[in-house]
């Protein structure tokens, strides 16, 4: 009896050890995989971390779809099984994402190494930015889920965008701040002339320069349908916003005509007046109107097609070079760091070592 018991007693212990013994095989590989996994490559002995890489992965692949101007979810995965300029989409994605993060990395190495700190200023802009970002995630999650039981939390929302937490994106923006101080600093040791910001300016008054327009806009699209005109109906606009442009040339009341007769719902409050700049035409609903306003002088008018429909318009003001010179100014400053940056990266220090077992398992 006492040598079953004792036969019992050791099973049991054989049994107990053998589970432990598995359990601590999964943990050991579990965290040697978290850990293998967490960084994708190293800058020297820097870690960058897979939130990190993840993040810029993400701004790079929504950059590459809006440049692409996919219309739906098969021609964006049309897009991703495609080639650019020879090579994967997708590969392209990755490495200029790696591009971006080795940028990233080594400036916030050259901010930590120049004594660069957060002061609670900076803290309190992080917590807006960070907010605002997040609110951005969540109202996108909201257009993207079709209906109200498909809306995803915030948490939920920007790991299934980002591939990130909450937590690691404070970090990241944190960071972020640190680097944007540390380029005011390094902006200060530069030195702008005047004739190099007049001579600047003079080739470039399109991009600084800040235009007043006033603009009457006869809508193409039909108000019960909500239906694009017909090319007829369209024809039958046209011909009415030359004949109101000709009234307007030969010294009619613009602003009273803007209130009267302008379909955009602001039109009453500001008599058709906007205000246009160059960042503007990066909108492509109204690139044709905003390219129009920028490439034009006081007192010039025209009528501009856009999706919207026919805008009637006139410009009323444009800045001069004295107005523009802090645009001027900060613009030479952002290339000239540009350029260092790009001289710093290239230092063999700088190198990047690749994580290939962890980049591999990174999808888009």
């Amino acid at each position: 009896m006492g040598k079953k018991k004792e036969s019992y007693k050791s099973k049991n212990t054989w049994i107990v050890f053998s589970i432990v013994a598995v359990l601590a095989l999964v943990i050991g590989g579990y965290i040697w995989y978290s850990n293998i996994t967490s960084y994708v490559a190293t800058i020297e002995n820097e870690k960058i971390t897979g939130a990190e890489y993840r993040y810029f992965l993400s701004t790079v692949k929504y950059q590459m779809e809006a440049d692409a101007d996919l219309e739906d979810e098969a021609s964006r995965k049309a897009f991703w099984d495609s080639k650019v300029q020879g090579t994967d989409a997708k590969e392209v994605a990755k490495q200029r994402a790696l591009d971006s993060v080795k940028e990233y990395k080594v400036q916030l190495m050259k901010a930590n190494e120049n004594g660069i700190f957060l002061n609670d200023n900076d803290l309190k802009r992080v917590e807006e930015s960070t907010n605002q970002f997040l609110n951005s995630i969540a109202q996108a999650s909201q257009m993207l889920a079709g209906s109200i039981d498909n809306v995803k939390g915030t948490e939920e929302a920007i790991k299934e965008m980002y591939g990130i937490s909450i937590s690691e994106c404070k970090t990241i923006f944190k960071n972020l701040r640190l680097i944007y101080k540390f380029i005011e600093e390094e902006q200060k040791k530069m030195t702008v002339t005047d004739e190099e910001m007049k001579t600047r300016y003079d080739e470039d008054k399109d991009i600084f320069d800040t235009v007043k327009v006033r603009q009457i806009l006869l809508s193409t699209w039909n108000s019960e349908s909500k239906e694009p005109m017909t090319d007829e109906e369209k024809k039958e606009v046209y011909k009415r916003a030359e004949e109101i442009l000709e009234k307007i040339d030969q010294g009619e009341d613009m602003e009273d005509m803007a209130v009267e007769l302008s379909d955009d719902a602001g039109a009453e409050k500001n008599k058709g007046l906007i205000e246009v700049d160059y960042s503007k035409t990066l909108i492509d609903e109204l690139e044709p109107f905003t390219s129009w306003a920028v490439k034009n002088k006081i007192g010039d008018t025209g009528i501009v097609e856009t999706d919207y429909g026919y805008h009637i318009s006139r410009i009323e003001e444009r800045t001069n070079y004295a107005e523009a010179t802090i645009k001027v100014k900060n613009v030479i400053l952002s290339e000239r760091y540009e350029d260092i940056l790009s001289e710093w990266v290239k230092e063999p220090k700088y190198d990047i070592i690749k994580n290939d077992f962890a980049l591999k398992r990174v999808k888009i």
